[in-house]
């Protein structure tokens, strides 16, 4: 039987060695501790325990891994093993974990404390990358290894350039971040050459003239770092000294290619050396093994773990208030390389965003936009994020999400009414916003937030995210709102609104506006912004989120006011007791309620009939007429004591009356005397028989609801419901 290894990693606890050591291990046991800088930041008393482990146990062996021996106290330093993943802060590899490195600094070896060579340095104000030459093949390694380990192909990719057919990039040659290898070089430089400045020419051209490789880092990134590794340099030189002039073209120009140099002998074109110094005792076992982690697939985490919630929605913690940077910028899945894959809905003039609109198109896009409005969700309060969700087509696809309090409407399945209504409301949240901010003397809602946190009396404006699904169906079967979301495209990222349209194909009218978008392809989503591509992988646990999350959320925040008041006519029956009453000196009665989406509220209808006007209501049998005659008499008689001056006719009228006011019912608008059409104080509109006789709108007719008492304001256009007496 093998020696038992008791290993105590970062995520075990002190309590359990000493449990170990008390029932005493087994002759020929190894106590690891794997990773001392971790385990000793998890276990202030470890070096004690260790003291006395070391100073009592017999037959035990006691071996630390750590990136330097000065990490380890002094008297501990003799078990000490060299690691090289604890070196790099890692007690294990996981694509997830590993990759979140920057490129500036990385570890090395130790000379009794880490050593680290940096890969960047400032020429004036501008970041741009160093040359460097080692001067042992194992430092070389080391660090080549070491970006491979703590950054993502995307971010970093090296060429292998070797004079002879050696091993000194054995095993790293399998890694995921190889852009190419070549052997005998001094044998056949010329492709060598060819592919150095071939490549050079390529990267300059799409950075371009106005950039450098580091402003494409993050949401842009197109371009990962390249650097250039040359083994047997004075061979190759000797074989064709042309190839110090590629290299002095490729070195001048790497704050824009980012092609860097890594040479293994010094040179005029790399003057920074990796220090010398003593590389991780298993250097080469990590070589070997490490390239295939990175090539293997790891499975996506779920919701919680990927936004790094373990404890799930906690309102103190994940609605508290983030850096600027970081607001609305959200995780949605992993990449393929298991990094994670954000969306930002920040403007990318303003915020360094990556909006403020953009698109998801693809069919199955439920769990991509489930993913992003939850991410959302997670990070930011009602006061700071509002939700409109129009699904046109009525699939569903907002099920779940629409508990949530963010939620300022969800319009599913849209009547062309709704549509109608839904569209005013938008006009005048625009209105809203821009009337706020002038009050307020400020530019943008950002501005507003920012002094409101600061304790300036304001109440909240939170960003708006408007979210259409079937946009390019909307947008054909109701045009009005083409020009709505065209002066969002135009205007949102001053006033917090933003649009995110999806559905099967994009919505092409709108496209100038989007800044991200999402695509389904035959390998699964991507993300793009300008040219830069991402794979997205979502979470596996979205569906049950869903259910669960929003309902998490209403239990400590109640629901906002909707954008749009229910329609009038699914209103409960509305009596003339309801309207209250109002001077005679108005000259004016109630006569029931006007909806204005507008002003997202419900207002009383009066019958105005000012100096002298006179007034009509025209619909066709059953529509209400003789109904909203009655009211009408009964709401004069409540305000002026009784009906002396005014002739009420319900039915076709012959002559002209004598009295100041005349109110006539009638099937169509001809039936109705010019008089009355040349002096109408007021009108409404029920519906018609045909909806090409409307005096109104004809769209808007069409669209009424056939329900007795529902009608058209002829004087606003909006939609009316008259009370009963």
């Amino acid at each position: 039987m093998s020696p038992q290894v008791y290993r105590i990693g970062p995520s075990d606890h002190g309590q359990d060695l000493l449990a170990w050591f008390e029932r005493g291990g087994e002759p020929g046991a190894t106590l690891l501790i794997d990773n001392w800088k971790l385990c000793a930041a998890r276990d202030p008393g470890l070096a004690e325990s260790l003291r006395w482990i070391t100073a009592t146990a017999r037959d035990v062996r006691v071996v630390i891994t750590a990136g330097a021996p000065n990490e380890v106290p002094e008297h501990l330093r003799s078990l000490v093993r060299t690691d090289f993943l604890a070196l790099h802060g890692l007690s294990g590899f996981t694509k997830a974990e590993a990759w979140k490195g920057h490129w500036s600094r990385t570890p090395v070896g130790h000379n009794g404390d880490p050593v680290v060579v940096d890969l960047v340095h400032h020429e004036g104000q501008y970041r741009t990358g160093s040359h460097l030459h080692a001067t042992t093949p194992e430092t070389l390694r080391s660090l080549v290894l070491g970006l491979m380990t703590t950054h993502s192909p995307k971010l970093f990719q090296a060429m292998f350039i070797d004079a002879h057919d050696t091993d000194v990039f054995a095993g790293l040659t399998r890694a995921p971040h190889v852009h190419s290898h070549f052997r005998d070089a001094a044998a056949n430089p010329a492709p060598v050459t060819t592919m150095l400045l071939a490549e050079s020419e390529r990267r300059l051209e799409i950075v371009g003239n106005t950039w450098t490789i580091f402003d494409h880092r993050g949401l842009y990134q197109v371009l990962p770092q390249l650097l250039v590794c040359v083994s047997g340099l004075r061979d190759i030189l000797a074989a064709d000294p042309g190839f110090a002039a590629t290299l002095a073209t490729i070195a001048q120009d790497v704050g824009k290619s980012g092609v860097q140099l890594l040479l293994d002998s010094p040179h005029d074109t790399a003057p920074n050396q990796v220090p010398e110094c003593s590389v991780p005792e298993n250097l080469d076992d990590m070589a070997r093994s490490l390239p295939q982690l990175m090539r293997d697939a790891e499975p996506v985490p779920g919701f919680a773990a990927l936004h790094g919630v373990p404890g799930g929605f906690d309102r103190q913690k994940t609605w508290r208030r983030r850096p600027a940077g970081e607001q609305f910028r959200v995780i949605i899945g992993t990449d393929e390389h298991s990094r994670p894959v954000e969306i930002d809905l920040k403007s990318a003039s303003l915020q360094d965003g990556m909006g403020p609109h953009g698109e998801v198109v693809g069919r199955n896009r439920q769990g991509l936009l489930r993913s992003l409005l939850l991410g959302q969700m997670l990070w930011h309060p009602p006061d700071d994020l509002q939700l409109v969700l129009i699904d046109f087509p009525g699939t569903g696809v907002f099920a779940g999400l629409d508990k949530a309090p963010h939620v300022y409407g969800h319009y599913r399945g849209m009547t062309p009414a709704t549509a109608d209504r839904l569209v005013e409301a938008l006009k005048g949240e625009h209105e809203r916003r821009t009337g706020i901010l002038v009050a307020a003397e400020h530019r943008t809602t950002w501005d507003y937030r920012a002094a409101r946190d600061s304790g300036a009396p304001f109440d909240p404006l939170p960003e708006l995210l408007i979210c259409v699904d079937g946009a390019a169906e909307l947008l054909r079967a109701h045009p009005a709102y083409l020009e709505v979301f065209q002066e969002f495209g135009r205007l949102g990222r001053t006033y917090g609104q933003h649009l995110l349209l999806s559905g099967t194909t994009p919505a092409g009218d709108l496209q100038s506006f989007l800044g991200y978008r999402f695509e389904l392809t035959g390998n699964g989503w991507t993300r793009r912004i300008s040219r830069s591509v991402e794979r997205v992988e979502l979470p596996p646990d979205l569906d049950e989120l869903t259910r669960s999350l929003p309902h998490a959320m209403q239990k400590v925040e109640p629901l906002l006011d909707p954008l749009l008041p229910p329609p009038l006519h699914e209103w409960s029956k509305l009596t003339l007791d309801e309207l209250g009453t109002i001077s005679p000196g108005h000259d004016a009665v109630p006569l029931g309620l006007r909806d204005n989406p507008f002003e997202r509220s419900v207002e009383v209808f009066y019958a105005a009939f000012g100096q002298g006007g006179h007034g009509a209501i025209v619909g066709k049998p059953g529509s209400g007429r003789t109904t909203a005659m009655r009211t009408l008499t009964e709401s004069i008689t409540r305000t002026f004591g009784s009906t002396t001056g005014f002739h009420l006719a319900d039915g076709p009228l012959y002559g002209r009356p004598e009295e100041r006011h005349v109110v006539v019912t009638a099937s169509t608008w001809a039936e109705v005397p010019q008089f009355i059409r040349d002096d109408l104080a007021w009108g409404v509109e029920l519906k018609l028989a045909d909806p090409s006789w409307s005096a109104v709108d004809e769209r808007r007719q069409a669209n009424l609801p056939d329900r007795p008492g529902t009608g058209l304001c002829v004087q606003l256009k909006q939609q009316v419901r008259i009370a009963t007496s």
